[in-house]
């Protein structure tokens, strides 16, 4: 894979993600935390793992309705 595949690759991994994200902001933002934790899983794309840190990060952004950014590496 060249580097214009792997940034293509990685770019359509993004909009999932913030697409994914959006949607699940727009169900949960307002729960406890724990409730948002237990969904994240079902929420984000399948080929997606995250660690159990970011997952709270994430978990309680959602909650308080603040921004998260998701950082891919790659």
């Amino acid at each position: 894979m060249n580097e214009r595949e792997l940034r293509k690759l990685m770019q359509g991994i993004a909009r999932q993600l913030e697409d994914a994200g959006r949607s699940f902001q727009e169900t949960h933002t307002g729960l406890p935390v724990h409730v948002v934790r237990a969904d994240v899983a079902d929420a984000l794309p399948k080929d997606i793992e995250l660690s159990a840190e970011t997952l709270d990060e994430y978990a309680a952004a959602v909650a308080g309705d603040e921004p998260f950014e998701f950082h891919l590496g790659g």
